[in-house]
C-alpha cells in the first residue's frame, strides 16, 4: 500500500487515525485464502469493515487521492448508517460532500446523507430535498433514478 493514492500524506493519515489498516497479497494463479473469503478479483482492493468484521463499503480499482478519501469517509459514514447512527452518519456525510465536492461519490453520499436525515427525524421532506439535490446537481446519475420516488413527496 505505497502507490498511488496509498502513497498520498493526507490518505495514509486518514487510513492510521481512522481506520486499521491490513495489507494482503494477491496471487492471481494461486488464489489467498483471504482473496477468496471476501471475493476479490481485482486489484487494487480495499474494504471498509466494521469492528465485527462486516463489510460495508468496496473500492475496486485505482481511483484518484481526493475521490479516495471521499470513499473511505463514505464507508464509515455507511457504518454509522448500517448500525443505525443517524446522527454521526449525517454528519460523516457532510463532511464528504464539504471536503470533497468533486468526488465522484457525492452523488451516493447525498443519497444516504438524505435517507439518514428521514430516519433520524421521520420528515419525509429530507428525502423530497435529496430528491432536488440530485436532480439539479447531478441528474444523470443512477443516485438521482434511484431518487425519484421521492419526487412525489411534497415539498
Amino acid at each position: 500500500m505505497n502507490t498511488g493514492p496509498y502513497s498520498d500524506v493526507m490518505v495514509q493519515k486518514y487510513l492510521e487515525e481512522e481506520f486499521v489498516p491490513l495489507k494482503s497479497q494477491c496471487f492471481w494463479d494461486k488464489r489467498t485464502e483471504l482473496m477468496k473469503q471476501f471475493y476479490i478479483a481485482w486489484t487494487p482492493t480495499l474494504l471498509v469493515h466494521d469492528t465485527a468484521g462486516q463489510e460495508h463499503h468496496r473500492i475496486v480499482g485505482f481511483v484518484p487521492s481526493d475521490d479516495f478519501l471521499a470513499h473511505l469517509g463514505l464507508g464509515k459514514g455507511k457504518i454509522f448508517f448500517n448500525h443505525f447512527r443517524f446522527a454521526e452518519a449525517i454528519a460523516q456525510f457532510h463532511a464528504i460532500v464539504e471536503r470533497h465536492p468533486n468526488a465522484g461519490v457525492i452523488p451516493e453520499t447525498i443519497f444516504f446523507l438524505g435517507v439518514a436525515e428521514y430516519w433520524k427525524t421521520h420528515d419525509a421532506k429530507a428525502l423530497r430535498r435529496t430528491y432536488d439535490t440530485l436532480t439539479v446537481k447531478y441528474p444523470m446519475s443512477e443516485w438521482a433514478r434511484r431518487a425519484t420516488p421521492y419526487a412525489q413527496i411534497p415539498s
